[in-house]
């Protein structure tokens, strides 16, 4: 097999280049509908005198946001107004360096090419190889650990999973499970790696039943560590704690290990075992058990097909990066930790995910070797095989390395493991770019015992730092360890407006934002309460990086032949020469304009809509509108037409396709196409356009076949 090209990229990936502009708007659009909806509710409410917890319904609908339009709000009327006046108003320039042109180039060779871009598993490589030679790839990986499923088993898992949605009243909130195309990443750390290929297979494919698990098993993990007083540990800063709380350390060793592949190791046995225990000592009921257990049901899919894992009864999986995955293996590890035996003091016997850490007083080396067979032992009998070793003064364990000997912990990274940063010149927020060395400084502080320890390992942060672009060192938070804990004020409920952010932009979006809600909620306005400085704040959100566009490009190039139009015509009409499109009518997905133009002196008209399905199909529903005077409120097109009619006007429609968009996918969770007509009908020339709202505030009509309320099998 012919070895992929590396491609030399020498920064981060999670640098950002300077967007098209249009890809801005259509940003800045999506983030201002998202905040005057949320602004919508809550005045809805507030004006209803209704609590203000209620609108959010956290706990009653598990975080699932409700997917319905808010009622238009009259106070709310100007204030909407001039919001779309404020994205009228954004001005662009053309800022220039040297690595935004690098950013840049990449980024246009990355767009044009027709072969996939494969990021390696462990190191920050990416791999350029043919799209045949990766789908041979990605199809040997699969094949390798999973076989077809049955054609309606994707219906099946969907249909339940609308049943426990209903009964918890979330059906038209949350969507059907995603057909997310699985992946691979290239192991070129591994020997031989040119010859052989190694590859990691990811499955992203996951059901939103994951979300609700996560909080069911998060619920249950806290209230199990506080009654059984297990050590399970969330970060580094909780292992570094334990640590310093170990007393008489000179006398003391580390055993320390690691469940190998613990992810793919739980079996469905396992985790009921697991349960159960944990229904031994906390109330957990049958229908949460049944929520935890559907969310195990996960598919992989390629080119459309469903494939489920050879080894196993059924469907069950704990998929790595699922919704859930990491609260399971916390239950599962804690039910790990209560199997060890009885001598092992809990306090002094800790995981972290998959990764062990222990600390024995004074035992031999027969002693640790005993231990050492135990532990094995207790997670063999769960079907757990793990990797240990004892009696060690010194070890790495997360980013930390821990030192019995002289008490001390310093900071680890993995040999070859040189940290890299976003560029000082990437266009991120500049808030984001001041702050990453005063966090990196933070960080290491943290995880130093003492200021001599951040002194000797600062200069490999300083040359990561230098070689960014920035001119700052790191410097040691004076004081940031023996910090009083700060008394916690009251929360306070914010509406965050989050624009992009771009260097191209010279309008200062967010003050601007700020300056609205000055003007139109001033002191003795009803909704001033609720909508001043204290409560709508702006912070910027980024546009998609280089490893976004890398995975968007890859996205596309493998979807390229299953997304062909399966309809090779362009037009079906009787007499071509009368085609609407002349000869494209069957276009689908496609943002149009119809301009009206009449015999008299009138301004020639203009009216901007989209339609999903073919183009024919919604032409034929305008039409009906302009023959039959019941249909004349269907749309403002049909209503001025309706309108020349009673006055006598003659008037032709042309009809135009402005832009082609995709629509909403339960993939990428936005409908590009509604975006789009948007951007057209706020970038259009007001005294031509018939469309009487902005549109900015309305719902997307393609998103309903995915709700699962909705949801009646075959692809959706």
């Amino acid at each position: 097999m012919e070895p992929p090209k590396r491609m030399l990229l020498n920064y981060s990936l999670k640098n950002i280049p300077i967007p098209p502009n249009r890809l801005y708007m259509k940003k800045l659009i999506e983030m201002a509908e998202s905040v005057m909806k949320r602004m919508r509710w809550r005045a809805f409410f507030f004006l209803r005198g209704e609590d203000q917890e209620a609108e959010q319904g956290e706990d009653e609908y598990y975080g699932f946001d409700s997917r319905r339009c808010p009622p238009q709000i009259e106070e709310l009327k100007s204030f909407e107004d001039d919001m779309v006046k404020l994205i009228r108003s954004i001005e662009f320039r053309r800022p220039r360096d040297n690595f935004q042109r690098t950013l840049q180039r990449d980024a246009a060779h990355i767009r044009g090419s027709e072969d996939i871009f494969v990021p390696a598993d462990k190191t920050r490589n990416v791999y350029q190889m043919g799209k045949m030679q990766y789908e041979r790839l990605l199809h040997e990986n699969i094949t390798k650990h999973y076989k077809a499923a049955e054609e309606d088993e994707y219906d099946r898992i969907n249909r339940e999973a609308r049943a426990i949605a209903s009964e918890l009243n979330i059906a038209d909130r949350m969507d059907a499970m995603a057909r997310r195309e699985s992946f691979i990443t290239l192991k070129d750390h591994k020997d031989n790696f040119e010859n052989a290929l190694p590859c990691r297979l990811i499955n992203p494919a996951k059901s939103e039943m994951g979300k609700i698990s996560k909080r069911i098993l998060d619920d249950i993990n806290n209230k199990l560590k506080r009654k059984l007083n297990v050590t399970l540990w969330k970060n580094s800063a909780a292992v570094i704690e334990w640590f310093r709380s170990i007393e008489m350390k000179e006398s003391c060793t580390f055993t320390s290990f690691d469940i190998v592949e613990f992810y793919p190791s739980i079996s469905e046995d396992l985790l009921n075992r697991a349960i159960r225990f944990a229904k031994d000592h906390i109330c957990i009921s049958d229908e949460e058990v049944n929520i935890i257990h559907h969310s195990r049901k996960s598919l992989l899919f390629s080119k459309d097909r469903a494939w489920i894992k050879k080894e196993g009864p059924g469907l069950f999986d704990v998929a790595m990066g699922s919704y859930d995955g990491a609260e399971v293996c916390e239950l599962v590890g804690i039910f790990a930790l209560n199997q060890l035996p009885v001598r092992f003091d809990r306090n002094n016997i800790g995981l972290y995910r998959d990764d062990g850490l222990a600390v024995f007083r004074n035992i031999s080396g027969s002693m640790a070797e005993r231990i050492k067979k135990d532990i094995t032992k207790s997670f063999k009998d769960l079907g757990l095989r793990i990797t240990i070793e004892t009696n060690r003064r010194t070890v790495n364990f997360l980013d930390v390395t821990f030192n019995l000997s002289s008490g001390k912990f310093y900071p680890y990274r993995k040999p070859n493991d040189k940290p890299l940063y976003i560029n000082r010149l990437s266009d991120h927020p500049p808030s984001i770019l001041r702050q990453l060395p005063a966090a990196i400084s933070r960080r290491l502080t943290d995880i130093s015992h003492d200021e001599n320890v951040f002194r000797e390992a600062a200069p490999l942060y300083n040359n990561a730092l230098k070689e960014s672009g920035y001119g700052e060192d790191v410097e040691y938070a004076e004081g940031r360890k023996s910090r009083e804990p700060v008394r916690r004020n009251r929360t306070r409920r914010v509406t965050w407006f989050n624009p992009p952010y771009s260097k191209s932009v010279v309008t200062r979006v967010g003050q601007k934002f700020l300056k609205l809600v000055d003007k139109h909620f001033p002191v003795g306005s009803e909704l001033r309460k609720v909508f001043n400085r204290n409560t709508v704040k702006v912070s910027y959100s980024c546009m998609p990086s280089m490893g976004r566009i890398i995975k968007q490009h890859n996205a596309r190039i493998c979807g390229a032949e299953r997304g062909r139009d399966s309809q090779p015509r362009r037009c079906n009409c009787r007499k071509p020469e009368l085609c609407p499109l002349n000869g494209d009518c069957l276009a689908s997905k496609v943002v149009y304009k119809a301009t009206v133009e009449t015999d008299g002196t009138r301004v020639p008209k203009e009216y901007i809509g989209s339609t999903e399905t073919a183009f024919k199909h919604r032409y034929a529903n305008h039409l009906m509108s302009f023959r039959h005077e019941r249909y004349e409120n269907q749309t403002e097109l049909s209503k001025y037409v309706w309108n020349l009619k009673r006055e006598g006007e003659i008037f032709r429609v042309r009809w135009d396709i402005l832009r082609k968009a995709p629509a909403y996918s339960n993939l990428s969770k936005k409908c590009d196409l509604c975006l789009t007509e948007k951007l057209m009908i706020i970038t259009a020339d007001k005294s031509k356009l018939l469309n009487k709202r902005s549109e900015i505030i309305s719902k997307c009509r393609h998103e309903n076949k995915f709700y699962l309320s909705n949801f009646v099998g075959g692809v959706t």
